[in-house]
């Protein structure tokens, strides 16, 4: 049962996901919640290793926010609809960058009276 509530992020609003060591592309964020992020990428990582990643949220016009996570990969699969692997990944360090970008994915909830 999951701990954490998740959001998904469709293509026009995507983020991509970079190395914090070496700049390279690692894929992009399909949902992340508190607890870590779900990336999609064209290879797989190992899983049990810790990543240090970029997230690079777009916001408004051409700006785009750099949010740095420790992570480490707790599974991994091929995605039979893509030529495509998903890859889980929890926290191992959260930042509060990363605390605040989850925070403001969360739906506004209306008070009724």
């Amino acid at each position: 049962m999951r701990q954490h509530s998740r959001f998904s992020f469709r293509h026009i609003s995507r983020i991509q996901v970079s190395n914090r060591l070496n700049g390279e592309p690692m894929g992009y964020v399909a949902d992340l919640s508190l607890g870590g992020l779900r990336l999609v990428a064209s290879q797989p990582l190992a899983v049990g290793g810790c990543y240090e990643m970029v997230l690079h949220v777009p916001g408004h016009g051409e700006r785009v926010r750099q949010v740095e996570a420790v992570v480490i990969c707790q599974w991994s699969r091929k995605d039979s609809r893509r030529d495509s692997f998903e890859m889980g990944f929890a926290l191992d360090r959260p930042s509060a960058e990363f605390t605040a970008l989850v925070a403001e994915q969360a739906p506004q909830r209306r008070k009724l009276y």
